[in-house]
Parts: C-alpha cells; structure tokens; sequence
C-alpha cells in the first residue's frame, strides 16, 4: 500500500508527463491524420487532377495487399466514405473522440451544377473504433460524402487524454501550417486550416489532414458518350417477335446449365392465362448491341416486354424497367411485376450480367393448336469457376478479383446496359414492323428488387428519362451487406482466406470488431481484426463507384446535369437476412429519403403467423402461403400505386393485410433501422 507522500510523488510525475498528442506524419498512413493528399501525385488526366501514391507494403509477405493497393494506386482519389486514421502520442479517452474529430467540406475538383453540401459544413463522425494497443482511431464519416471533393479532417482538443486534459498539436503539424515548412501540401493544408479554425470556436485544432475524394461518378460520363456512339441496331424477332398470350397455354423456360449444352427446364412463375388476366395482351422480344466497358467490344443484349391489352398510345405505351435481384433472371420477378400492366404500362425486362445461364437459353410457348414455338433467349452467364456448370448469377458474383470487385464489375456493366436499353427505346422500338414505336421514351419508370435495387439506384441518379423509382430490400453499403448478412459472410470469408496470407482469425470465420452505426466506440483488441479492417476498406474504396450510397445524394439533393428531380421510394424489410437493414438505411439516409422509407414489419408479421420464413428479403414476390401472397401483393399495389400517381407521396400499404394479420405491417419509421433485427418471432 502506498504513503500519502508516494501517491503525492506517482500523481506529480503523471502531471508532469508531457501531453498526449495527436501524431503528425503524413507519409504514413497508420498515422497520419490519413487520408492524405501529401499521397498523392499530380496527374492531370485524372478528374480530379490527382492520382493516389499509397505506400505498398512488403509484397513478398503480403502479396494480397500489394495487389490490392496497386489498384488502388489508378483511382484519383479517396475512398467517398472513407475510414479515417488519427494516431495519439499516448492514451485518450476513447468516449470523447465523436466529440473531437470532425469532416469538414471544402472546395469540389468537378464543375457540376449542384453541391450535396456548401465549402464549411461540418461532419462529425460515426463508427468510432479505438485500437488501445497504439492508441490509434479509426472513424467514418456520419454522413456520405461527395464524390471529388475536397475535405479536412479536423481533431480538436475536446479529444481528452485518460487524464481527462485536451490532446495537443505535434510541432511538426504546427511547423506545417505555421508556414516554416515549405512542401506544397503543407501550404494547402495551411490555407485549409485557417479556414477552418472559426468553425470551431473555443477549441484548438490539434491534428488535420487534407485529402480529396476519388471522382467516383465520373465513369458513367465517359461511359454515356461511348454509348451513344455504339449504334444499339435494335432487333426484333423475325419470327414470333410479339406472341399473343390468348394463343398460348404454356410457357417453359430452357436455360442452359452447363457448359456442354445441358438444358433444364423450368415454369414461369405464372401461366400465361394468369399473365393475361393481370392486363398483359402479348409478349415482345428484341434485342440491341451494348458497348462493353473497358474496350471497344460489343454485346448483344436480349429483352423482352409485356405489353398491356390497352391501345397503343400515341407516343407509346409508359415503360417500367424491371431490374430482377441476385440470382433471378429477367423472367423471375418481371415476370410478377406485368401486374402493372393493368395501370398501361409496358413493362420491360433484360439480365443483368452474369445472369439468365447460358447463351443457348430459350422460351418455348405450347399454342393453343398443340404447335410449339421456341424462342432464343440468350442467358449473360458464363462458367466462371471452370466447374462445367452456369450458376444462376455466375459471371457476376465470381471472379478472380474477389466477390466486391466482380460485384462491382457486373453493377457497373449493368448500368451501361440500361444506358444502351434507353437508347434504343429512344431511338424507336418497332417490334410488329407497322413503323409506329411500341415504347414511350421519356418519363420512364423503374423498380428495381435486391440487387436491380443496387443497379436501380445508379440508373436512377444518372439517367434522365428515368423519373421515378422503388427501391425494394436495395442495399445502399456493398460491403456493410456482405459483411453483416449471414450468407453473404460466408462468402466473404472465403475470400478471406484465399488471401495471403489468410485473414481468417476464428476458425473458419473472421472478427471484425466493427461497431454498427451509434454504437459505442469498439474497442479493437481482437488478433487479426486490424487487418481485416484495413482488407475491407480497401475494398470498399475500390468498390466506391458502384456504391448505391454515393448516388443517393443525386436522387434529389444534388441531381446531375440535365436530371429533373426523382421520385423514389425506398421498400425494406425488418429483418432482412440478405440486404441488412443498416446497408438499405445507409441508402435512404444519403439520399435524404427517411420520409420516402417504407419497413415492412416482418417481426410483427411473424408474431402472428410464426410459420413466416425468417429471412423476409423477398417479401415483394406474392409466392408461397396465403399470408406471403398478401405481403406481397400489398407491397406490389403500392409500388405501382407510387409510380402511377405521379405523386411524390407513400401510398398506405395496408389495406390488404390488416384482415389477415389484424394490425398494420407497412410503416414509414422515425427513425431508419441502423441494427440488424433479426430474431425469432
């Protein structure tokens, strides 16, 4: 036990220590403040002037991360929702660095007309992980940034170390923006700094690091251009180009399966009786060439539409564009959305990349004469694996980049695809060869389910023919899915432990130690866990362009060029196993749509009726229990309820199922679901 005079001595020495500081030195990323453009190098045929000049490490030991950082090495700029780095000279109060640590919104790299926030908005930040080991932060920010923007990060001296006392500046940092160190990125990080200090007033600006956000958007510009150039040389079947459904009785789909030619055949999800009775009259199919992205190549897509039982209009029936999930195909949930026929509009279908099997696919229609007609319906997936076998989304969710990349890859070729598919509507889409349009080219319409929401959501903020869309289980943060849904963890730690070396640091799996949004600060103790977490921002830096969160700002806030403000609503289920509530949020927030967000309360639904699966991710398909079929066709009537209106108002969801389950089930929340709810009912 210590004397009052040895405890007088322990406390003199602590007060005499010198203070916990935040920790300057640009080069290095694990202290920084990082990100930085001091890692940078001019590049003037970049967007943003800039191309990034991380550090590689010893690629020998880690040969993943040297690969991984190569790339990254292209991109001409930070990640848009960047994970920040902040080192410490000694222990901090881990509850105090929401408090201390700020994004701040300076000048934009790009000329386009509308800014998501003006030069001096302020940022706090979100996320907070807090390494002990080396006194280390880590932190996003709370809300998405933009795309090629320049930002400060700002630590102020309401960082508390354990002593309770304000962290302070190194002398370096100090030497940096007072002037005495004569580097360029000292002299803009100076500049950024005075300009910054009166939006802190009373605190000390401790540490700061200036950076600029990769130009994450900029791609589809070049992408649009080359489409327009690529001549679409629309196609209509020469040969049961439109077959009437009042002469069919069967329809069966015949996707090939294998790289040898194997067929299997399968239903559609209706007969064509019922397709007729939702308002569908015939079935037109066509198709168009679409530039490949990354090279001078072509591809011929295949589609198809429904075409209502009204009379053409004059200038064409109103499109809705189907975009189907993860694993369907064009003939999957498009299929069920021809019940918005019945509102006159024509509804149009393709795969997306990877998708429908192989090339050789076909429809063949049993007429009511007993003749058979086959249609060739060309599949986008390919044996990517080299297992002999096409899977229902091989070609997009395989690759040797790893799963996030191939998804990107296959978002951002999708996307070009719609671009090509709006061309050739625009242009004239003459299926019965009477010289008269089938397809209205402006105004059109979109919904787009699970993965067509990812795509839906980058067609809606770039095309300006699209108006309006639903969003329905659309995952807004590409990685937050991955890593937090419980099949889609699986797959990511297998790629995990492709790596080398491995990353995987329990067992088969992975800890993370990544808190979810308003969660305390984690603090990072598990072995492995920083590698991880520096593995998946890596990830999502790269994946940046394809991230639903970053278009979101442009739905409305921000819209891009030409682009009239859109109509969209959001459609999400509590609970979802696949695109977790937290991932769609992180779509509804950026887009500043929490009043345009409809949850549908799986939970309560299964209180009523515990048979209800667990996992409510396709709760807008009517298949399966009388239950299920009324969850699914209330959200249905309001998808084309908001689309039709033309009204920027939620439709009430409930008519339907307040008979069935005796309460409410669709509800626009207070606050969007930033946890993952799953549970037992």
């Amino acid at each position: 036990m210590r004397t009052p005079g040895a405890l007088a001595a322990v406390l003199l020495t602590i007060t005499l220590q010198a203070a916990v500081r935040v920790e300057f030195d640009p080069r290095l990323p694990t202290v920084g403040p990082f990100p930085t453009d001091f890692l940078t190098t001019p590049d003037e045929t970049r967007s943003t002037g800039l191309r990034v000049a991380m550090p590689l490490p010893d690629c020998a030991a880690l040969p993943s991360d040297c690969a991984e950082i190569a790339l990254i090495n292209q991109l001409d700029g930070f990640n848009v929702n960047a994970r920040l780095t902040v080192k410490f000279s000694g222990p901090v109060d881990p509850d105090t660095l929401r408090d201390g640590i700020f994004f701040v919104w300076l000048d934009a790299t790009h000329t386009r007309r509308f800014l998501i926030e003006p030069p001096g908005a302020v940022t706090p930040v979100n996320e907070v992980v807090y390494d002990p080991a080396n006194n280390t932060a880590h932190a996003k920010p709370d809300q998405m940034l933009e795309s090629g923007r320049r930002y400060l990060i700002v630590v102020t001296d309401a960082v508390r170390d354990a002593m309770g006392a304000g962290v302070e500046p190194e002398p370096g940092f100090e030497d940096c923006v007072n002037g005495k160190l004569p580097a360029n990125y000292c002299t803009a990080l100076s500049a950024a700094v005075t300009r910054a200090r009166p939006l802190f007033p009373g605190r000390r600006i401790a540490g700061a690091s200036l950076y600029t956000t990769m130009a994450a958007i900029d791609w589809f510009t070049r992408a649009a251009q080359t489409a327009a150039a690529t001549p679409p040389r629309f196609q209509p079947r020469t040969e049961g180009a439109i077959v009437s459904l009042r002469d069919a009785i069967a329809i069966s789909l015949r996707q090939q399966a294998g790289v040898d030619g194997a067929i299997e055949e399968n239903v559609l999800p209706a007969t064509p009786a019922l397709i007729a009775q939702l308002g569908v009259d015939r079935m037109a199919f066509g198709s168009f060439e679409s530039p490949r992205l990354g090279g001078g190549d072509t591809e011929r897509i295949y589609f198809h539409v429904f075409l209502p039982n009204t009379a053409r209009p004059p200038q064409g029936y109103p499109v809705l564009l189907a975009g189907h999930g993860l694993g369907d195909s064009r003939f999957g949930m498009p299929t069920v959305m021809a019940v918005a026929t019945a509102q006159g509009y024509a509804v149009v279908a393709m795969n997306a990349v990877g998708h429908g099997f192989g090339p050789l696919s076909n429809v063949e229609f049993t007429l009511a004469d007993g003749s058979q007609l086959r249609i060739a319906t060309p599949g986008r997936g390919v044996d990517a694996n080299g297992d002999g076998k096409i899977e229902a989304s091989e070609g997009c969710t395989v690759s040797s980049s790893g799963t996030a990349l191939a998804l990107r890859d296959c978002i951002l070729q999708t996307v070009v695809d719609y671009r090509q598919l709006l061309n050739t509507i625009a242009a004239g889409v003459d299926f019965d060869g009477d010289g008269r349009a089938e397809l209205r080219g402006t105004d059109i319409h979109f919904i787009g389910q699970s993965l067509g929401g990812w795509y839906g959501s980058l067609v809606t903020a770039l095309m300006p023919e699209v108006t309006a869309a639903v969003l329905n289980a659309a995952p807004g943060n590409q990685l937050m899915t991955l890593r937090l849904g419980p099949d889609f963890r699986r797959t990511l730690a297998s790629v995990m432990g492709s790596r080398q070396p491995s990353l995987l640091n329990l067992g088969a799996g992975f800890d993370e130690q990544m808190p979810l949004r308003y969660e305390a600060v984690k603090l990072r103790t598990t072995p492995g866990a920083a590698a991880i977490q520096d593995f998946l921002e890596r990830l999502e830096w790269l994946s940046a362009s394809a991230e639903p969160a970053v278009y979101g700002p442009h739905f409305k806030q921000a819209t891009l060029g030409a682009n009239p403000l859109k109509r969209v609503l959001i459609q999400m289920a509590s609970g979802d196993r696949t695109v977790v509530n937290p991932s769609t949020s992180a779509l509804a927030r950026a887009a500043n749509l929490r009043e345009r967000t409809v949850v549908y309360r799986h939970d309560l639904a299964r209180q009523a009726v515990p048979s209800l699966p667990d996992n409510p991710h396709a709760f807008l398909i009517p298949l399966g229990t009388l239950q299920q079929q009324v969850i699914g066709l209330s959200a249905l009537q309001q998808v084309i309820e908001f689309l039709a209106s033309g009204r920027d108002e939620v439709p009430d969801a409930n008519g339907l199922v307040r008979p069935v389950f005796r309460r409410d089930l669709f509800e626009v929340p207070d606050f969007l679901p930033e946890s993952l709810h799953f549970g037992t009912p």
